[in-house]
C-alpha cells in the first residue's frame, strides 16, 4: 500500500497568522512526527483548518462548518478568515500551499503533488476559492478544479482526510452523521465500488435490460417489478436516512446550544426566581427570630445587670434576707398565739362543772404549765435571726423572689452571654442575607438576561424533545422499510433462480442478476470480515490502552457501527450502557480511526488537534505511543497542559519527533494587531 506523506504547508494571511508562515513537516527515518505548540486560543485550531482546507480544498469549508457546530464564538465561518491586520492594510485574500508525496514500502518517494488554494474576499459577496495544482516533473499548472481534485483524490482523497485530520477534544471526525460514517467506512476499506457496481446492475435490470429486450417470462416481468419496488423502497429508505441525519444534526446543534445557554446562566450568575424567594423567606424568617432575641435580652438586661452590678454585696444580701424571713416567720408565729393565750386559759379554767373546779394552787400550776406550752410555739427564738425587718411585706414572697434572683445569678448571667451570642450571630445572618438580597435584586440587566435564557432553554428542551420524536418517528418508518425490502430481497432471489433456470445463463437479464448477486454476497462477506477485524484491533487497543481487561474481553460492530462489550461469559453490553468516561470514549475513536488507517487502501498521515485533552494521566503515554506515533507519519497540535515541555512524557516522545514548533500570540485578540509568531521550539524547549 502506497504510503502518502504531507511534506510542508505554508499559509498567508489566514486568521491570526499574519504575512506567510511555512511547516515544514516531513520526517527523517525514524523520527515521524511534528509536535506544534500552543496555549489555548493560539492558532492551532486554524492550523488544523488551513490543513483540512489545503487538502480538501472549497468543500473543505462546508465540512469544517458542519463538524464545528458549537456557539458562533468557535463555529468556522469561512467569512471571518482573513487576517484582519493583513485586511486593514487593504489585502484581500489569504493562502494555503501543501506539498504531498507519495512513497512505497521501501521509503522510496513516488511522485509529489504541490496544492495551492487561494481566497479572496470580495465587498457584500461570498469568498472566492481558486485552486491550483503541480505535479511533479510537469512544468505547467493545472488550474482546472475537476482536474485538480482528481489529482487530489490520487494522493489523499476527501473522505480520508475527514476521517484522519481531527480536533481529538471535539471528536471531531465522528461528529459525522451516520450516513456519512457509513460512506466514509465504506469508501476507506474499498468498499463503495461494491455498492457502486450493486446499483449499477440493478440499474441495468430494472431500466436498460427491458426496454432493449422486452418483459420476458412471467417470472421476468415480476423480477422486474420487485426490483423497481426495491429501487423506489431503498430511494425512500436513503430519503429517511438523509432526514434522520439532519435531524441528529439539528439534535446536535440543539445540545451545544443548550449547554451554551447553560454555559451563560452560570458565567453571568443569573438570578433564579426561587433562590430570590427563597432567600427573602429565609430572611423574614431570621429577622422574626432576631426581633424575639432584641425582647428577651431586654427583659434580661433589666433584671440580670443590676443584680451583677452588686457584686459581693449579692451574698450578703442573699443572707440578710434569709434572717429577715426567720424574723418574720418568728413574729408572724408569736404575733398570732400570744394574745390569744388569756382566752385558752379561760376558755379551760372557767366555767367548768363544781366537781371539776381547781383549788388555786392547782388552777396556778396548770396555767403556768399552759402559759409555757403556748409559749414553746415561737419560743426560743430561732438561730440567725435579724433584729430588724427591713422588706414591708408582712409575708415573705418577695423576699423568697429577691433570693431566688440572687442564687440563680451565674446562670442568668451565662443565659445573658449566651442570648448575646445568639443574637450577634441572627445579626450577622441577617447582614448576610441584606447583602445577598441586595446583589440579587441590584443587577436588573442579569435578571432580565437570566429569565430570557431560561425561557430559551425551555423553548430549546421542547424543540429537543419535537426532534427525539422526529427521530423516533423515523426510525420505525427505517424499520418497517427495512423488514419490507428483506421480504422483497428474498422474493427477488427466488425469482432471480427461477429466471436463471429458465434462461439457464443465456439471457443477459439473468446474467447481470447474477453478477448482482455475487456483487452483492461479495460486498456483504467484505463487510462482515473487515467490521470483525476493525473490532478486533478496536477492541484490543481500546482494552489495553484503558485497562478494563478484567471486565471485557472484545468488541463487536454491528452493520450500522453501534458498538458493543463483550465479556467473558459469552454475553455482550451496548457501549452507552458500560460506564464509560469521555476519555475512554475518545481512547475508542482513536482506536477506530487507527484500525482504518492499518486496513485502509491507503496509508495516511494522521493530523490530530488537542490530543489528550479529556484524557487521564494514566492513559495518555499509551495513547500517544500506540495510536498518535505508531503510523508513518504524525502531526500533533497540543497545548503544554497536555504535554508538559519539562515532562518525563516529552523526554519519552522526544526520539519519535522530526521537528518542533510553538505558536505564540502577541497583541489583543481582539485587535487588529493580533498575530501569531512561529518559534522551532516546544515552549522553549529545543530538540
Amino acid at each position: 500500500m502506497p504510503e502518502v506523506y504531507i511534506d510542508s504547508l505554508s499559509i498567508k494571511n489566514f486568521g491570526p497568522y499574519y504575512g506567510e508562515h511555512t511547516f515544514e513537516l516531513g520526517t527523517e527515518g525514524y523520527r515521524r512526527a511534528t509536535l506544534i505548540g500552543g496555549k489555548n486560543g493560539a492558532g492551532k485550531t486554524h492550523l488544523l483548518r488551513a490543513l483540512y482546507l489545503a487538502t480538501v480544498g472549497e468543500s473543505g469549508a462546508i465540512d469544517l462548518k458542519k463538524v464545528e457546530s458549537g456557539s458562533d464564538a468557535t463555529r468556522f465561518d469561512l467569512a471571518e478568515s482573513l487576517n484582519r491586520r493583513a485586511k486593514s492594510e487593504g489585502e484581500d485574500s489569504c493562502s494555503m500551499t501543501l506539498q504531498l508525496s507519495q512513497r512505497d514500502e521501501t521509503g522510496s518517494i513516488g511522485r509529489t503533488l504541490t496544492l495551492v488554494r487561494q481566497v479572496r474576499w470580495r465587498p457584500n459577496s461570498p469568498p472566492v476559492f481558486s485552486s491550483k495544482a503541480n505535479l511533479s516533473g510537469d512544468s505547467q499548472w493545472i488550474e482546472d478544479e475537476d482536474k485538480v481534485q482528481k489529482l487530489r483524490d490520487a494522493f489523499l482523497p476527501r473522505h480520508l482526510t475527514r476521517f484522519f485530520f481531527f480536533d481529538a477534544e471535539r471528536s471531531q471526525s465522528i461528529q459525522l452523521n451516520e450516513r456519512e460514517i457509513t460512506e466514509g467506512i465504506s469508501r476507506v476499506l474499498g468498499l463503495y465500488s461494491y455498492s457502486e457496481l450493486e446499483e449499477d446492475l440493478r440499474q441495468l435490470t430494472a431500466n436498460k435490460i427491458p426496454k432493449i429486450y422486452g418483459s420476458g417470462s412471467e417470472a421476468e416481468r415480476r423480477l422486474n417489478d420487485i426490483t423497481a419496488e426495491i429501487l423506489r423502497h431503498e430511494s425512500n429508505l436513503k430519503t429517511f436516512s438523509i432526514d434522520e441525519s439532519d435531524q441528529k444534526q439539528e439534535l446536535r446543534d440543539n445540545i451545544s446550544e443548550l449547554d451554551e445557554v447553560e454555559d451563560q446562566l452560570k458565567s453571568i450568575g443569573a438570578v433564579d426566581p426561587e433562590q430570590l424567594t427563597k432567600a427573602t423567606k429565609q430572611r423574614e424568617e431570621i429577622k422574626s427570630t432576631k426581633d424575639k432575641l432584641e425582647a428577651n435580652l431586654g427583659t434580661a438586661w433589666e433584671s440580670t445587670l443590676p443584680i451583677s452590678l452588686l457584686g459581693g454585696f449579692r451574698a450578703e444580701l442573699y443572707d440578710y434576707l434569709l434572717k429577715e424571713e426567720r424574723r418574720r416567720d418568728f413574729e408572724n408565729r408569736k404575733a398570732s398565739v400570744e394574745p390569744k393565750i388569756p382566752q385558752v386559759k379561760q376558755a379551760v379554767f372557767e366555767n367548768v362543772p363544781p366537781n371539776f373546779v381547781l383549788d388555786d394552787s392547782l388552777r396556778s400550776f396548770y396555767e403556768a404549765q399552759i402559759d409555757v406550752a403556748l409559749q414553746s410555739l415561737f419560743n426560743p427564738p430561732p438561730e440567725g435571726m435579724s433584729e430588724k425587718i427591713f422588706v414591708v411585706p408582712e409575708r415573705n414572697e418577695l423576699s423568697i423572689q429577691i433570693r431566688s434572683k440572687l442564687r440563680t445569678q451565674a446562670t442568668a448571667i451565662q443565659g445573658l452571654a449566651n442570648l448575646c451570642a445568639e443574637l450577634e450571630r441572627k445579626t450577622s445572618e441577617l447582614r448576610e442575607l441584606d447583602q445577598t438580597l441586595k446583589v440579587l435584586n441590584s443587577d436588573s440587566t442579569a435578571i432580565a438576561l437570566g429569565n430570557e435564557l431560561r425561557e430559551r432553554r425551555g423553548s430549546l428542551l421542547k424543540h429537543k424533545e419535537q426532534i427525539d420524536e422526529k427521530i423516533s418517528n423515523i426510525q420505525a418508518e427505517r424499520t418497517l422499510i427495512n423488514n419490507k425490502l428483506h421480504e422483497l430481497r428474498k422474493e427477488e432471489t427466488n425469482l432471480s433462480e427461477q429466471v436463471q433456470k429458465v434462461q439457464k445463463g443465456r439471457d443477459l437479464n439473468s446474467l447481470a442478476h447474477r453478477y448482482r448477486d455475487a456483487v452483492s454476497q461479495i460486498k456483504s462477506c467484505a463487510a462482515v470480515s473487515l467490521r470483525e477485524k476493525i473490532a478486533d484491533i478496536v477492541g484490543g487497543l481500546w482494552l489495553d490502552i484503558t485497562d478494563r481487561g478484567l471486565e471485557y474481553v472484545g468488541m463487536e460492530f454491528d452493520q450500522h457501527w453501534n458498538c458493543f462489550l463483550k465479556k467473558s461469559d459469552g454475553t455482550r453490553v451496548s457501549w452507552e450502557s458500560a460506564n464509560t468516561s469521555a476519555g475512554q470514549r475518545q481512547v475508542r475513536i482513536l482506536a477506530f480511526t487507527e484500525a482504518l488507517r492499518r486496513l485502509g487502501r491507503f496509508v495516511t498521515p494522521l493530523v490530530v488537534d488537542t490530543p489528550l485533552g479529556r484524557l487521564d494521566k494514566e492513559v495518555r503515554e499509551n495513547v500517544l505511543e500506540r495510536l498518535y506515533l505508531s503510523g508513518h507519519q504524525s502531526i500533533i497540535l497540543t497545548t503544554n497542559a497536555e504535554i508538559d515541555p519539562k515532562s518525563d512524557l516529552f523526554d519519552r516522545i522526544a526520539p519519535h519527533l522530526s521537528r518542533v514548533y510553538t505558536l505564540n500570540p502577541q497583541g489583543d485578540p481582539e485587535s487588529n494587531s493580533y498575530q501569531v509568531r512561529v518559534s522551532n521550539d516546544y515552549f522553549k524547549r529545543v530538540l
